[in-house]
């Protein structure tokens, strides 16, 4: 039989539209219904907060997140696919703001923890940062998969998997000796950002800071249908490899489970048309990954077995409230609808004319460094500064804009970055799409770029003069690259065109 090609027959059989075996982007109306009631019960529940102070409100607010996740699928299945890692970061907040609000101490920040509407305003800021970002993707999903794929490009895919999995196969190996060597931080009870510093190699660097890039390349192999099966195990196995690596290297619950949301994303965007059933399958091995980076966790807030289960569950809770404490401490001291803090602004301004924009975010105390110099014990500040910001607190762009602008800032600050996310993220679907490694690389920078910037407040991650012009120099490739691509396209068009009039002259 043959294949229809914009309603013209294709006598090869052979699908030459860019991209032959992707999910079609939805047609449906976008459910405005939802938005609405979603958006009503929102205000509900930070009105409710702020008037009847209780616990339960940190409950109520993580089910709307719940609620609010389920209607980004529903907008675009694609679009939560790839907002799983900032989805992660923010229900760790969520989860941080729960305990916070249940009474946790937060010694960064020299505070106590107790009920109010932190959690409220917290999900209500992050849905309009998740509804924006939604609407855009599901607007621009289809344009960004024009000209995706052509067969010289799924040649030379091809012809890179082993390569990409050998790569990180060869890193991997190195890793392992260093720490065999030297020892790993989750064995010797060493803190992993001394480890980073003073004793760690340049390629467990390179291993350990683009974690998030080896796992959606493997994640490309590894669900690649058209890769031979001892590849696609292979990339698998690699990718538990390397995991189990950064167990040992000392990193972070949450940046495991962001990790393997990255390797997971190309199979899920095969299987986006039944992601509900897809999810339930794999709530087995990844909840048996998470268990065992509870495990770990535990293991290393014990003082690597040490202390008893109660001390060990009370430093835990210590370190989940810093997830959520800066914005706790926001809103408790800077409820002001409308701000501007010049000293501030011009701070982070500042930052995108610096040679070295962390050292002068460092310098000039803005970012989360802000919430340090303000709230963190004496000794404590100084431990910060002798570090040379090598360490910094997360999660401080809410509780930074809040602080800089008020809550109509915080909105439209959240309305800014649903946009650049979504783009970043659209992105990163056409690097899914095509497999191609080279876009794979560059889509997963800008797109942790984004991210980085909606965690740490780093405005010079996305706006500073060098980042933009990498930004440009990137669309100048894709551009290349789609270029080629609609060449082979309609030059197949134009032979399939040749062999139908042949044929129908012949018959």
């Amino acid at each position: 039989m043959r294949a229809v090609i914009g309603g013209m027959a294709n006598p090869t059989g052979r699908s030459v539209f860019a991209a032959t075996d992707h999910h079609t982007p939805t047609t449906r109306p976008a459910p405005f219904g939802g938005i609405v009631t979603i958006a009503a019960a929102l205000a509900l529940n930070w009105m409710l907060a702020s008037t009847l102070v209780s616990p339960i409100f940190s409950w109520t607010s993580l089910l709307l997140f719940g609620f609010l996740l389920v209607l980004i699928g529903r907008i675009s299945a694609a679009g939560l696919i790839l907002l799983l890692p900032l989805a992660i970061t923010r229900l760790a907040t969520l989860v941080s703001l729960l305990v916070i609000e249940a009474g946790a101490y937060m010694p960064e920040v020299n505070r106590l923890g107790e009920p109010g509407d932190a959690s409220a305003s917290f999900v209500a800021f992050t849905s309009i940062f998740f509804l924006v970002f939604g609407l855009v993707f599901r607007w621009f999903e289809r344009a960004f998969l024009t000209y995706v794929r052509s067969p010289m490009l799924d040649d030379l895919v091809a012809l890179l998997g082993w390569p990409v999995v050998l790569l990180c196969m060869v890193l991997g190996g190195l890793a392992f000796l260093h720490g065999w060597q030297v020892g790993f931080p989750l064995l010797e009870g060493i803190d992993r950002f001394l480890y980073r510093r003073e004793y760690s190699s340049g390629l467990v660097l390179i291993l350990l800071d683009n974690k998030f890039l080896f796992a959606a390349m493997l994640g490309a192999v590894a669900f690649a249908p058209r890769h031979q099966p001892v590849l696609r195990t292979s990339a698998m196995l690699t990718f538990l490899g390397l995991t189990s690596l950064y167990f040992l290297f000392g990193d972070k619950f949450f940046t495991i489970l962001a990790e393997v949301a990255f390797f997971a994303m190309p199979l899920l965007l095969l299987r986006q048309g039944r992601l509900a059933g897809t999810m339930i399958r794999l709530a087995v091995p990844v909840g048996a990954l998470l268990c065992a980076a509870l495990g770990a966790t535990l293991y290393i807030y014990s003082g690597y077995g040490r202390l008893p289960l109660d001390r060990t569950v009370t430093l835990v809770g210590e370190r989940i409230a810093g997830q959520g404490e800066l914005w706790f401490v926001a809103s408790r001291d800077a409820r002001r609808v409308t701000n501007w803090d010049s000293h501030l602004v011009d701070g982070n301004l500042q930052t995108l004319r610096a040679k070295s924009p962390p050292a002068e975010a460092f310098a000039n105390g803005v970012e989360t460094y802000y919430f340090i110099m303000r709230y963190s014990p004496a000794k404590l500040a100084d431990s910060f500064r002798k570090n040379q910001g090598w360490v910094q607190l997360t999660m401080g762009t809410e509780a930074l804009a809040l602080v800089m602008f008020g809550y109509l800032g915080v909105a439209a600050v959240m309305v800014v970055l649903g946009v650049l996310a979504a783009f970043a993220a659209l992105y990163l679907r056409r690097a899914f799409e095509s497999r191609f490694p080279l876009s794979l690389f560059l889509a997963v920078w800008v797109f942790l770029q984004v991210y980085f910037s909606a965690q740490q407040a780093s405005l010079w991650s996305v706006a500073a003069p060098g980042q933009i012009n990498r930004v440009l120099l990137f669309v100048t490739i894709e551009i290349v690259l789609l270029a080629i691509n609609r060449a082979q396209i309609l030059s197949a068009l134009g032979r399939g065109r040749a062999a139908l009039f042949a044929t129908e002259r012949s018959a």
